[in-house]
């Protein structure tokens, strides 16, 4: 994974990755029409909700001497067919459940090794007037997962709903995260942030403070909120709540397995930061993913991140914990 620290106003970050680009002699090429009418449309909604990130997306542009039409349509739509995408696992250990009393959180990312692999990077972000976050994403300007200054976590899931076609223009999960972790500084206001954002596609959100978890499902057709069981908070690729669960177009098929095997390793008392991690580089059941979809793509847990909302050190291995050790990394 690449390590970036940006800081300043949104474009200035923005440019500082665009020079990085330039340096590598990163190039993209026109957008489609289609992709770029749809990604305008997607720009106007960001705008509203996240006009800061059009600045960074305008400064990345500007710094890699690239187009902004095609930089802003690669960052605003998923540059894959989210059916292929095989998910995620998080988990939240309440404070009653851990001999720290503190609340611990970890998740692994998983996609395919073609998509994500290459463009993997660990961000420690200082915006201007906003909360500093350590965050991890493959593409610029979003973030995937995180921890702030303020004491949030998010990390986000696919979960894959009902949607209408052609599908709705909207921010994608990857702002969403980044929004909360330069904003937010409790559960509570991370869900009402959600609640008011246009319903156009579907994903689930853990979401985590100092003494409090969530899961956030969301789908066209509403929104629903679950809370820790006996002291646990588990996501992975299917929907729990019950306006969702059984609604779903597809289920990757290691979703329910990792979800059990997570609940089975981590419900127990004095839970550590070193049960979290060993939960997530557990083979049984798919939590550390190595796979091969029914294509022959390789894809995989490109990085894991386990923590405490409310301290600045947190712990990353880049590729398969199974193999790779957590390196501890400061915000």
């Amino acid at each position: 994974m690449y390590h970036i620290n940006l800081n300043g106003s949104y474009y200035q970050m923005g440019y500082q990755q665009g020079q990085l680009l330039k340096q590598a002699g990163f190039t993209l090429p026109a957008p489609e029409e289609k992709m770029l009418r749809f990604a305008r449309e997607c720009e106007k909604i960001v705008g509203q909700y996240m006009p800061g990130l059009l600045d960074e997306i305008r400064g990345v542009a500007e710094g890699a001497h690239i187009e902004y039409d095609a930089v802003m349509t690669l960052t605003m739509t998923a540059p894959f067919d989210p059916q292929e995408v095989p998910g995620c696992s998080i988990v939240a250990v309440m404070p009653e459940r851990t001999q720290n009393k503190k609340l611990i959180v970890g998740r692994n990312f998983d996609m395919p090794y073609t998509i994500s692999k290459e463009g993997a990077t660990t961000y420690c972000t200082c915006p201007e007037g906003h909360f500093a976050s350590i965050g991890n994403c493959d593409i610029w300007v979003g973030r995937w997962d995180g921890f702030n200054e303020a004491g949030l976590f998010t990390a986000s899931a696919a979960l894959l709903l009902p949607e209408p076609t052609p599908v709705l223009p909207g921010p994608v999960g990857w702002f969403t995260g980044r929004h909360i972790l330069d904003n937010v500084r409790t559960v509570e206001e991370a869900v009402a942030f959600t609640e008011s954002l246009p319903r156009t596609g579907s994903g689930s959100r853990l979401v985590a403070d100092t003494s409090s978890a969530v899961v956030i499902e969301v789908g066209v057709t509403g929104m629903q909120v679950r809370y820790p069981e006996d002291g646990l908070l588990i996501a992975t690729n299917h929907a729990v709540c019950p306006q969702f669960a059984g609604t779903e177009i597809r289920v990757p098929p290691s979703s329910h397995s990792r979800y059990n095997r997570l609940d089975e390793l981590l419900r127990k008392r004095n839970v550590t930061i070193e049960d979290v991690k060993r939960a997530l580089s557990d083979h049984t059941g798919g939590v550390c993913a190595h796979e091969v979809d029914p294509s022959g793509e390789k894809f995989g847990t490109i990085w894991s991140m386990v923590g405490i909302p409310g301290e600045r050190t947190v712990y990353i291995a880049d590729g398969h914990p199974c193999r790779t050790t957590y390196k501890t990394v400061e915000f």
